[in-house]
């Protein structure tokens, strides 16, 4: 166990009741005996199939990015050897949000065909003080995207990723950083999977749920003041130097980045006769909630990075 969240008294206060999880295990129900400190799990989560033991748990790191600022992540390594490995990189969304050593089906379906799975936390993720949240704030969004190639020099020149195979992959917020970086560095990955990510700053605004529009001018940028920034900050309008083959995956009915972000890319790609998959998910919304749909998508995306990195 890990992760500790949703802490809370007892009405005696001798206690703590607590939802554990981790990269072994699934989130549970906790209680902590403040007099015995004595652990005791009252849940059991059901995991059919799944033998525990037998599945990986990440290592911490942290390195310095292109000007000194200490980047962290963590890392699943296969338990073939000490590599180098192929790699699939994945950044979380947000912008502010944190990757952390929890049970992750794809990293663990990953790391059992040998390829190895990295979740950096690079500048403007959460946990790591107020500074390091605003570091990637509107104009500064040049420098989260320079994060990207310090992740894939540290893991190269460390010898946990083989060069030549690498991958990248992020949901939402972490779509963007996917396709940011098939355009800035179109020679780095060799392959890549967006998912339900912002590729159009001025369509993202101009179809988004306006709460979400409107907290967005904050990390992003005011579209009403600042297009001219957002535009350069847009991926797509840097579509043709796309090399990576893409596997696109989409909820039709996502309000917070809508399917038009998804449809862009596909239709770019096409056009540049650049190899894509695309699913569209017709009963999602921002991010997968049916367990088919789950299922479905982890497959694809192991045999997407599976087949085009080994």
């Amino acid at each position: 166990m890990e992760l500790v969240s949703a802490i809370d008294f007892s009405p005696n206060d001798q206690a703590l009741v607590f939802t554990g999880s981790g990269s072994k295990e699934p989130a549970n129900l906790w209680v902590y005996a403040l007099g015995s400190k004595q652990f005791q799990k009252i849940t059991d989560s059901p995991h059919p199939g799944v033998n525990l033991s037998a599945l990986r748990a990440p290592e911490l790191v942290s390195f310095p990015s292109f000007d000194g600022v200490v980047l962290s992540g963590w890392l699943y390594k296969p338990a073939t050897g000490p590599g180098p490995f192929p790699t699939v990189i994945s950044y979380h969304g947000g912008p502010e949000g944190q990757s952390g050593p929890g049970l992750n089906a794809t990293a663990q379906a990953l790391v059992k065909e040998g390829v190895a799975f990295f979740l950096p936390n690079v500048r403007g993720s959460s946990g790591f003080g107020k500074k390091f949240l605003s570091l990637d704030n509107g104009a500064l969004r040049v420098n989260g995207v320079k994060d990207i190639k310090a992740v894939s020099d540290y893991l190269v020149t460390t010898g946990i990723a083989k060069k030549g195979a690498l991958g990248i992959m992020g949901g939402s917020y972490g779509g963007y950083m996917v396709m940011a970086g098939v355009t800035q560095y179109p020679d780095m990955f060799a392959a890549g999977a967006n998912l339900f990510g912002v590729v159009n700053f001025e369509t993202f605004f101009k179809h988004t749920e306006p709460w979400m529009a409107a907290i967005s001018t904050v990390e992003y940028g005011d579209p009403a003041t600042q297009a001219a920034m957002l535009r350069d900050l847009s991926p797509i309008h840097k579509a043709d130097l796309i090399k990576t083959p893409l596997l696109v995956e989409h909820g039709a009915n996502d309000t917070n980045v809508p399917v038009v972000e998804a449809e862009q890319v596909v239709v770019a790609l096409k056009k540049n006769n650049v190899p894509v998959q695309y699913t569209l998910f017709p009963d999602e919304g921002h991010g997968w909630q049916k367990t088919k749909n789950r299922i479905t998508s982890t497959v694809e995306i192991v045999e997407w990075f599976t087949t085009r990195l080994k």
